[in-house]
C-alpha cells in the first residue's frame, strides 16, 4: 500500500506574472461533461467521467477536479462509491487497482491489480457495509477493510464449477445477496467461509434462477433484483419475499442502478429515474430537465436533492425545491469536446485537437468530427455529427483564427472564428472521392508555405499533390505518388515538401522549384529510408524540420536525421542515426531509442526534440539528440498512458502537449521561442514567497541569451544560457545555498552582445 498527499486537489497555484503556471506543472485536459456513476459523502459530491472525478462542495457551491495529475493512482475508472461509516472515497479502476481517498490523502491497494487471475479481470459495483467495502467483480467479491487499507477476503458465489461474474451486492435480514450471471446467490454473513462456493444458495424463487442478474436492493424486508434478458427487450425487476413477483417492467427500458434513499430506493434507466417507498409503491419520477434529455447511468438522493450522473451531461444537481424536484443544474467544468487526441498542434498560444482517427491500415474509425480549441485558457468545440474522422487541423500563419483542418472522408474545412466557411468536396473543388458516387474525400496531411499557399496530400484518387491558393483557387499537380496512402507534409526552409508514405512505403520529396503552377521544373524523388550503414528503415510515422535545417524522421526503429536534406536530388541521401556509447569499455556504441516506435515529433524553442512513441511514453533530446534530458511515462510522472498519439509543443508559452491513448495533458515546458529583440521581458513568479518551490523563470528574450543574476549590490549570484525564449533559475547561488531575501537583478544580453535588457525580482527567505 503507498499513499498520496493529493493537496494539489484542493489548491489551485495562482501566479503573479500574467497566469503564467510553474515550469514542469502539469495541467490535465480531460472531458467534464459526462458522468458514468456518482458518490455522495457527507460534505462533497463526486462524479466520475470515467477518465478523472469532478468534486462539488455541497457548503461552498464550489468545483474541483481530480485526476492522475493530483494524486489519482491511473486514468481509466470502473466505478466510485462512498463510505459514510469510514468517511472514505472508494476508486476502483478498470485494471482492478484500487484507491481510497480520506482526509485529501489517497492510499492505493494494488493487490486485485498484481494477482494473478485467468481471464476477465474487472470490478463492476461497489456497496459498502461498516467498515468494509463489498467489490462485485468479473470473478467474485473481494471485500476491502476500509480502516486497515488493505484485502480482508475473497467471496466466491456460484457453483464452483466455472467463474462466476458478480454485478452487485445487497444486504439484508444477515444475508447478503450476489447478482451474478448465473444467478442470485445469498449467504449468511456470519459464516466466515465465504471464500467457499459450497456456503452460498442460489434463491430459487425467481422465475430464471439461472439467469443474469444485474443490479439488487434490498428495502422493507424484500429482495428487488433486475434480470438481463435480450429476449425480452428490456429489463425485469423481480421482488422477493416469501415468493418473488415480478415488480417492474416496461419494453426497451434498461436498468442501470439501484440505490437506497431515506425512505425507499430508486432505480435509473437511461431515460428515467423512479422513486420507491420502503414499500415499493411508486412515489414520483424524473423523465427530463426541462433543457435536456437525460441520459442517465446512476442517480443518488440526498437531503432531499438527487445527485445525477449523466453520461451526455455530466453531473446534475436536482435541487429540493419545497418538497419538489423542481431544478436541474449542470455542474460541469471546461474541457475539449471528448478525450480523443488522434492529432495536437500548438502555437501562439492556441491548441487545437482532432479527435478523429484510423487504424493501422487506414481503415476509418467512424469518430464524428469533433476538434477542441484551446487558447487564453478558455475551451472552443467545434463538432458535426455528419462528417467523420477529422486527422489534422492548420492555423493560418498570418490570422490565428483562419483553420483548415483535413478529414478521411469528409474533404477539407475551412474555419474563420470557429465558424465553418467552406467544406471543400468533389462538388466544388478538384478534390476527388475515392468511391465514385460516394463523398469520400480522404486528406491527411497540410502544409502552408511562405506564399500562404496550402499544400494537402490526398489518397487513393490520381493527382495526390493539390494546392488552395490564397485567393481561392487550386492547383492541381498532375503527379500521383505510388503508394496506397498519402500522409504527413512538412515544407522545408529552402521550399522542399517532404511527405509521409505510411504502411512501409518510405519518404516522398518534392520540389516546385518556388513554381507551384509550372510543372515541367519540379523534381521528385521516392526515398525508402537507409542508414549510414546500408540498413533499411521501413516503417515511418512523423517527420519534422528542426531549426537547423535537419529534417527529423520518427521510424519504427527511433529517430533518424536527414543533415542538409536539400541535397536529397542531387546526392544518395543517407539517414544519421544518433549513436550513444556504451561507456563500457568496448567501444561499442548503440543506437538512440532503437527499438521505440517514434509517433510524433516536435521542436520546442531550444531546438531540442520532443518524440512521442507508442509505448513508452514521451522523450526530450537535446538539440542534436545524443543526450536524453527526460523521459516521461507511467511509472515516472503523472503521463496519463505510454502510448503517444501525438505530441506539439507552443512556441509561445512553452506548454508541451500530449495526446495519450487515455486523453489529452500538458506540462509547461522550459522553452520558447526567442524573439527578435527583448520585449516583456519578466520572471515568474515575482515576488518569489519565502513558500514557494520550484524555479524561477524569466521569458521574452532571445534565442540563446546570456543571463547573468546579481544582489542589488553587483554581486554574481548566478548565470545562465536561456533555452530558446526562457531561462530558469533554481533561487540557489553556486554554492548551492538558497539567496536571501532581497531584490536581484537580472542582465540578458543577446549571443553576440548587441541587445540587452534588464528585469528585477524581489525573493523572500
Amino acid at each position: 500500500m503507498r499513499k498520496i498527499l493529493t493537496i494539489p486537489l484542493l489548491i489551485l497555484i495562482s501566479l503573479m506574472a500574467e497566469g503564467q503556471t510553474p515550469v514542469g506543472s502539469w495541467s490535465d485536459h480531460l472531458i467534464y461533461n459526462t458522468a458514468e456513476c456518482v458518490a455522495v459523502g457527507t460534505d462533497e459530491v463526486y462524479a466520475s467521467t470515467g477518465s478523472s472525478i469532478i468534486i462539488y462542495n455541497k457548503a461552498f457551491a464550489e468545483l474541483k477536479k481530480m485526476s492522475r495529475i493530483n494524486g489519482l493512482t491511473e486514468t481509466g475508472i470502473s466505478t466510485i462509491t462512498w463510505s459514510e461509516e469510514t468517511k472514505t472515497l472508494i476508486i476502483a479502476y478498470k485494471s482492478t487497482n484500487v484507491d481510497l481517498l480520506k482526509n485529501n490523502i489517497i492510499y492505493n491497494i494494488p493487490d486485485i491489480n498484481r494477482k494473478y487471475i485467468p481471464g476477465k479481470k474487472e470490478i463492476n459495483r461497489i456497496r459498502t457495509s461498516g467498515k468494509y467495502a463489498y467489490m462485485a467483480c468479473s470473478f467474485g467479491i473481494v471485500v476491502a477493510d476500509l480502516n486497515k487499507k488493505e484485502i480482508y477476503d475473497t467471496w466466491k458465489p456460484g457453483t464452483g464449477s466455472e467463474t462466476n461474474e458478480v454485478w452487485d451486492i445487497a444486504f439484508g435480514n444477515d444475508k447478503v445477496y450476489a447478482a451474478t450471471d448465473m444467478g442470485v446467490y445469498s449467504a449468511d454473513l456470519s459464516n466466515p467461509g465465504l471464500s467457499y462456493f459450497g456456503n452460498w444458495r442460489l434463491v430459487n424463487l425467481l422465475p430464471a434462477p439461472a439467469g443474469k442478474y444485474t443490479s439488487l436492493i434490498f428495502s422493507g424486508n424484500k429482495l428487488y433484483a433486475n434480470l438481463s434478458d435480450p429476449i425480452s427487450g428490456g429489463d425485469k425487476v423481480y421482488v422477493v419475499d416469501n415468493a418473488s413477483s415480478l415488480f417492474s417492467f416496461t419494453p426497451g427500458v434498461y436498468n442501470k442502478s439501484f440505490d437506497s434513499t431515506i425512505s425507499g430506493f430508486t432505480i435509473s434507466s437511461s431515460g428515467l429515474i423512479r422513486y420507491y417507498d420502503i414499500n415499493g409503491a411508486l412515489t414520483k419520477t424524473i423523465s427530463s430537465y426541462g433543457w435536456a434529455i437525460p441520459n442517465i447511468s446512476q442517480a443518488i438522493v440526498d437531503n432531499g436533492d438527487i445527485w445525477i450522473a449523466d453520461i451526455t451531461s455530466g453531473l446534475i444537481r436536482g435541487k429540493n425545491i419545497n418538497g419538489n424536484i423542481s431544478e436541474f443544474l449542470a455542474l460541469t467544468l471546461p474541457g475539449p469536446v471528448s478525450n480523443n487526441a488522434f492529432y495536437i498542434t500548438s502555437s501562439n498560444g492556441k491548441t487545437i485537437i482532432c479527435g478523429g482517427a484510423t487504424d493501422a491500415s487506414w481503415n476509418n474509425q467512424g469518430r464524428p468530427l469533433q476538434i477542441s480549441i484551446y487558447e487564453n485558457s478558455n475551451w472552443t468545440s467545434i463538432q458535426s455529427g455528419t462528417i467523420i474522422d477529422p486527422l489534422r487541423a492548420l492555423t493560418d500563419t498570418d490570422n490565428n483564427n483562419h483553420i483548415f483542418v483535413s478529414t478521411w472522408g469528409g474533404g477539407l474545412l475551412e474555419y474563420e472564428n470557429n465558424n465553418l466557411i467552406k467544406q471543400y468536396t468533389e462538388s466544388n473543388s478538384p478534390l476527388q472521392t475515392t468511391i465514385p458516387g460516394r463523398a469520400n474525400i480522404r486528406i491527411c496531411g497540410m502544409a502552408m508555405d511562405k506564399s500562404k499557399n496550402l499544400w494537402i496530400t490526398q489518397s487513393e484518387v490520381p493527382g495526390s499533390i493539390k494546392v488552395l491558393k490564397a485567393d481561392g483557387t487550386w492547383i492541381i499537380n498532375p503527379l500521383t505518388i505510388d503508394a496506397p496512402t498519402i500522409g504527413d507534409i512538412i515544407i522545408t526552409g529552402k521550399g522542399q515538401k517532404w511527405i509521409v508514405l505510411p504502411r512501409g512505403y518510405g519518404l516522398f520529396i518534392f520540389d516546385d522549384n518556388k513554381t507551384p503552377e509550372v510543372f515541367n521544373d519540379d523534381r521528385y524523388k521516392k526515398l525508402l529510408i537507409q542508414d549510414t550503414e546500408n540498413q533499411p528503415i521501413k516503417s515511418v510515422y512523423s517527420i519534422a524540420e528542426d531549426m537547423d535545417g535537419n529534417v527529423w524522421v520518427g521510424t519504427d526503429q527511433g529517430p533518424v536525421i536527414y543533415y542538409n536534406p536539400e541535397n536529397v536530388f542531387d546526392k544518395d541521401l543517407k539517414a544519421s542515426r544518433i549513436k550513444i556509447p556504451r561507456n563500457d569499455g568496448t567501444n561499442l556504441a548503440d543506437y538512440m531509442l532503437k527499438t521505440e516506435t517514434i509517433t510524433s515529433i516536435a521542436i520546442d524553442g531550444a531546438n531540442r526534440k520532443w518524440l512521442g512513441t507508442a509505448g513508452s511514453g514521451a522523450y526530450l533530446l537535446s538539440p542534436d539528440g545524443t543526450t536524453q534530458i527526460k523521459n516521461f511515462n507511467e511509472q515516472n510522472s503523472p503521463l496519463l498512458s505510454n502510448s503517444i498519439a501525438s505530441l506539439a509543443v507552443d512556441n509561445k508559452t512553452g506548454e508541451v502537449w500530449f495526446g495519450t491513448s487515455k486523453g489529452v495533458q500538458s506540462v509547461r515546458g522550459d522553452a520558447t521561442a526567442g524573439d527578435e529583440k527583448f520585449s516583456k521581458v519578466y520572471s515568474f513568479p515575482n515576488p518569489v514567497r519565502e513558500n514557494y518551490i520550484g524555479n524561477v523563470t524569466i521569458t521574452g528574450l532571445l534565442r540563446d541569451s546570456q543571463i547573468r543574476i546579481t544582489d542589488i549590490s553587483g554581486n554574481l549570484v548566478y548565470e545562465t544560457v536561456s533555452d530558446g525564449g526562457e531561462a530558469t533559475w533554481n533561487l540557489n547561488t553556486y554554492t548551492g545555498r538558497r539567496v536571501a531575501t532581497g531584490v536581484y537583478l537580472v542582465f540578458c544580453s543577446s549571443k553576440d552582445g548587441s541587445q540587452s535588457y534588464v528585469t528585477k525580482m524581489l525573493v523572500i527567505k
